[in-house]
C-alpha cells in the first residue's frame, strides 16, 4: 500500500495540471481508449497528434485512419476486383491452441491480441470473419510492414521483365545510393535483408523513418525525407548477414522509380492493385511525395484477403509468359533458412526463410507469410487452399536495433510471438479438414 502511495504522489507531481482537468472516470476513459477523438471538438484529452498516435491508447483509432495522420496519397482500385465468394461459415471461434503454457480458444485470441479484422479463405470462398470493437468492413487500415510484400513482388516484376538485375549493384540503378550499404549491395542482397548495414543510434531504422514520414515528430538529429533517411546509413564491419530493418525496402522502391519513371503507387496500382482490389488503398507519403514503400499502405480487410488470394492463385497457376505470375514463383522459390536463423526476427520462427520481403514457413506445403507492427499477418497455405489475414492494433513500443549486432526482436507476450500466431493457423488448418 506505501509503495501505492507513493507512486501516486510522484504520478501526481509530475501530471499536477492534467490531474486538476481530468475527473477519475475520464482518466479511466482515456486509459481506455474510449472517446478518443470523439465530440465536436474532441476534448484536449482525448486527441491524437503525431506525438501520441502510435501510443496506447490513441494507436487503434491511428491504425484506422492513417491518412488523417499524416500525408497520403491514393492507390485505385480495380475495374473488375476479385471475387469473394460466401459458403456455410464455420464456427471457429471456439478453436484452441495454445499461447506460452497457456490455452486459449481464437474468440480470446483475436480480443486479447487487440485484433480489429480477422478472415479466412478457404478455396477462395469466405469461411469466417469477424469486425472487433467499431471496425468497418471498408474501413481501410495499416498494414505496416506487409507493404515490404508488396514492394518485393513490384521487384521481383522488373527482374522477371529483365529490367532489374538481380545480381546488379543496386547503385548501378540509383548513383546517389554509391558508398551506402543499400548501394553497394546488390538488388538480390537488399530484397533478402542481407545488407550490412548500421544506423546512426540518432536514426534508429523505424523511428528515424517514421519521422522522415511525417508520421512523428522530427528532432534536429533526423533526416527531412526519406531519401535523406537512406544516406545516414553506415557500411557495418563484417560480412553482411540477415538484418530486418527499413532502408532496404525504400531503396529499392528508389530504383524502381527511375527505372520506370513512375511513382511508387503508380506502379502499385498498375501493376498489382488493378488485379484484385474492390476499394482504393492509400500509402503514407513524405513532404517531397516519396511513398513509404516499407511501411505505409492502408487497405480494407476483404481486399487485404483478396490480395493474399490473388497471390495463391498465381501460385497455383502454372508459370506462364505474365512476368506478376513468373514475380510470385520466383519469390516463393526456396530462401536460406540458416542465413534466417542467426538473424534478428529468428526467435519463435525455426525453419524459416525469407525472400522478397516474404517469409517463407517451411513447412512441406508452402506456407507463406507477410507480417507488420502492431500485430498484422497474411498466411498463405498454397496446399490447402486456405488464407488468413489478421488486422491488428497490438501495442508495439520496442525500440528496434540499429544493427545486425543488436538484440533479436522476442516478443514480450507469449500471446503476441509469431509461435502463437502459427499455433492458431495449424489449428484452424484442422478444423478446415472437416
Amino acid at each position: 500500500m506505501r509503495i501505492h502511495c507513493d507512486f501516486a504522489k510522484t504520478t501526481s507531481r509530475l501530471v499536477l495540471g492534467t490531474a486538476l482537468l481530468l475527473s477519475t472516470a475520464t482518466a479511466s476513459a482515456v486509459a481506455a481508449g474510449d472517446g478518443v477523438m470523439q465530440g465536436f471538438p474532441p476534448a484536449q484529452e482525448f486527441r491524437v497528434n503525431k506525438a501520441n498516435a502510435f501510443q496506447p491508447p490513441f494507436l487503434r483509432w491511428s491504425i484506422r485512419h492513417a491518412r488523417e495522420v499524416s500525408a497520403t496519397r491514393n492507390i485505385a482500385r480495380a475495374a473488375q476486383p476479385l471475387p469473394l465468394t460466401g459458403e456455410e461459415p464455420r464456427q471457429l471461434d471456439s478453436v484452441e491452441f495454445k499461447a506460452g503454457e497457456a490455452n486459449l480458444t481464437l474468440a480470446q485470441y483475436l480480443q486479447d491480441t487487440t485484433t480489429d479484422g480477422f478472415i479466412v479463405l478457404h478455396r477462395g470462398k469466405v469461411v469466417f470473419e469477424r469486425y472487433l470493437d467499431g471496425f468497418e468492413a471498408n474501413q481501410p487500415h495499416i498494414w505496416a510492414s506487409m507493404t515490404k510484400s508488396v514492394t518485393g513482388l513490384l521487384a521481383a516484376q522488373f527482374i522477371a521483365e529483365g529490367t532489374l538485375d538481380p545480381l546488379a549493384r543496386l547503385a548501378s540503378y540509383v548513383p546517389e545510393l554509391s558508398g551506402t550499404p543499400f548501394g553497394e549491395a546488390t538488388v538480390q542482397a537488399n530484397l533478402d535483408m542481407q545488407v550490412a548495414v548500421a544506423y546512426p543510434e540518432a536514426v534508429p531504422p523505424d523511428l528515424g523513418l517514421f519521422a522522415a514520414t511525417g508520421l512523428i515528430p522530427r528532432n534536429a538529429a533526423m533526416p527531412a525525407d526519406i531519401y535523406s533517411f537512406l544516406q545516414v546509413a553506415q557500411r557495418a564491419p563484417g560480412e553482411s548477414r540477415f538484418f530486418y530493418q527499413n532502408g532496404s525496402p525504400e531503396a529499392l522502391a528508389w530504383a524502381l522509380r527511375r527505372i520506370s519513371g513512375l511513382n511508387w503507387a503508380q506502379l502499385v496500382q498498375q501493376r498489382i492493385w488493378s488485379r484484385f482490389a474492390q476499394e482504393d488503398a492509400y500509402v503514407q507519403i513524405d513532404e517531397l511525395g516519396t511513398e513509404m514503400a516499407s511501411g505505409g499502405i492502408s487497405a480494407n480487410l476483404r481486399d487485404t484477403a483478396r490480395f493474399a488470394e490473388m497471390v495463391r492463385r498465381e501460385l497455383a497457376r502454372e508459370l506462364s509468359a505474365d512476368s506478376f505470375n513468373r514475380a510470385v514463383h520466383s519469390t516463393f522459390q526456396a530462401g536460406d533458412a540458416t542465413v534466417f536463423a542467426q538473424g534478428n526476427l529468428a526467435p519463435g520462427r525455426p525453419g524459416y526463410a525469407y525472400r522478397n520481403y516474404w517469409f517463407q514457413r517451411n513447412d512441406g506445403q508452402g506456407s507463406v507469410e507477410a507480417s507488420g507492427r502492431f500485430g498484422q499477418k497474411i498466411y498463405i497455405n498454397p496446399k490447402r487452399e486456405v488464407v488468413i489475414v489478421k488486422l491488428s492494433s497490438t501495442a508495439d513500443q520496442a525500440r528496434r536495433a540499429t544493427s545486425a549486432e543488436g538484440e533479436a526482436k522476442v516478443a514480450a507476450r507469449a500471446i503476441d510471438s509469431p509461435g502463437t500466431f502459427n499455433s492458431m493457423v495449424d489449428s484452424v488448418l484442422v478444423q478446415l479438414k472437416e
